[in-house]
């Protein structure tokens, strides 16, 4: 909880502005970049999710959401650490881009081809489509 407390603060920490410049000169590797950042930059996503999921620490502020890992396996580098904590994720096809924030903070950046980022986001579709009230918040009728 503690990590993703510091997480969370350490994106409110750096004007907007600034984010969005580092987005526009491609440098991503800027750790306080916000999905607002994003979203004002590069527009809608082709698809985003959000969902309590684990992460694993791979080192130098770099970590691999659950769902990037095959089942029973440990990303390369891992150092051990687990951050669990509910995520946004948004997909830009057009770029490439997977993109993970944990609060206000980007943590997993990941270029993929747009077949394999196609079928993340079909899957979460998919997933959505048989998630109970009680996993959605959404009120009885």
């Amino acid at each position: 909880m503690l990590i993703a407390l510091c997480l969370s603060l350490a994106g409110c920490a750096v004007p907007i502005e600034e984010q969005k410049a580092h987005i526009r000169n491609g440098d991503l590797g800027f750790r306080t970049l916000s999905p607002q950042a994003f979203l004002d930059t590069w527009g809608q996503p082709t698809y985003a999710h959000e969902e309590h999921t684990q992460f694993f620490s791979v080192g130098r502020g770099q970590y691999v959401p659950r769902f990037r890992v095959p089942l029973g396996e440990a990303p390369p580098n891992w150092d051990s650490r687990l951050i669990s904590d509910h995520a946004l994720f948004l997909v830009y096809v057009d770029r490439g881009e997977l993109l993970g924030f944990v609060g206000d903070r980007l943590i997993h950046h990941e270029q993929l081809p747009a077949s394999q980022l196609h079928g993340i986001g079909k899957a979460w579709q998919q997933e959505s489509r048989f998630k109970t009230r009680l996993e959605t918040g959404a009120s009885p009728q």
